[in-house]
């Protein structure tokens, strides 16, 4: 499966200090990965991360949404 980009996907807000809200789609799941690709944080079932233990800096977010399709963004972490 190929991971898009897409215009319906919103993530907010961004950068962001407590949570992030995902858009657009229904989260089946969503894992985050820091810039080294180690993943530091996965929710099912949910379109709300939690990032307020996060270190600062921009993370990707792989999304699988409930058609089984992948998403990927990008969210910035402040403290």
């Amino acid at each position: 499966m190929s991971e898009t980009q897409d215009s319906e996907l919103f993530i907010y807000p961004n950068p962001a200090k407590e949570k992030v809200t995902i858009e657009g789609i229904e989260a089946t799941e969503v894992k985050v990965y820091n810039a080294l690709g180690q993943r530091v944080k996965m929710v099912r079932g949910t379109n709300e991360i939690n990032v307020s233990g996060l270190p600062e800096g921009v993370y990707l977010v792989r999304i699988t949404d409930i058609e089984g399709k992948k998403h990927v963004a990008r969210v910035a972490v402040k403290e």
